[in-house]
């Protein structure tokens, strides 16, 4: 495999979030799609319209979580619910911005992608630790309500961003070669 197809490889793979979800700038509730039609396959099991969420349910749940905050902390407790989602359409932007980002550095010369190499590098072996987390290995925070799925989800993407961060790794040493 070529310099140029590791670096092109490195950079692509890095889309995967924004491919996912971009879409949450719009609705970050559409979250729900990848609840109710990926993560059952890390059941394993596969995905069934009668137990997919909807904008209702979420709603419902939404609202049960703002009802649970004491009530003199309401006001507190709808904010937290805002910061959530108002922090999960940022998320979304931010991939978004990235992949504007790969998409130009797939343009460039591999001598003049080293800068992006450096940050998608950084970026994915900080997914590693976060996947690692969920998957149940002590670092980068604490996740209070991992799922089963959710430790599933854990343990093959921080397979995957172990691969990507090595292919931006080399990317990024063969761009200043």
């Amino acid at each position: 495999m070529s310099e140029l197809t590791i670096s092109g490889l490195g950079l692509i793979l890095c889309l995967a979030p924004a491919i996912v979800h971009a879409v949450e700038v719009y609705r970050p509730l559409w979250a729900r799609w990848i609840v109710n039609w990926v993560l059952p396959f890390f059941g394993p099991g596969l995905p069934r319209p009668s137990k997919a969420l909807t904008h209702v349910d979420e709603i419902a749940m939404l609202d049960a979580a703002i009802e649970a905050a004491p009530a003199d902390k309401a006001p507190a407790g709808a904010d937290y619910i805002f910061v959530m989602l108002f922090e999960q359409r940022q998320g979304a932007l931010a991939f978004i911005s990235l992949a504007a980002g790969i998409l130009y550095g797939l343009t460039l010369p591999l001598a003049d992608r080293h800068t992006l190499h450096f940050v998608f590098g950084i970026m994915a072996a900080l997914f590693v630790l976060v996947n690692a987390n969920h998957a149940g290995i002590p670092g980068l925070g604490h996740h209070p309500r991992v799922t089963r799925h959710g430790r599933n989800v854990g343990l093959v993407f921080g397979a995957f961003w172990v691969v990507v961060a090595a292919l931006n790794w080399l990317g990024f040493t063969y761009a200043l070669a």
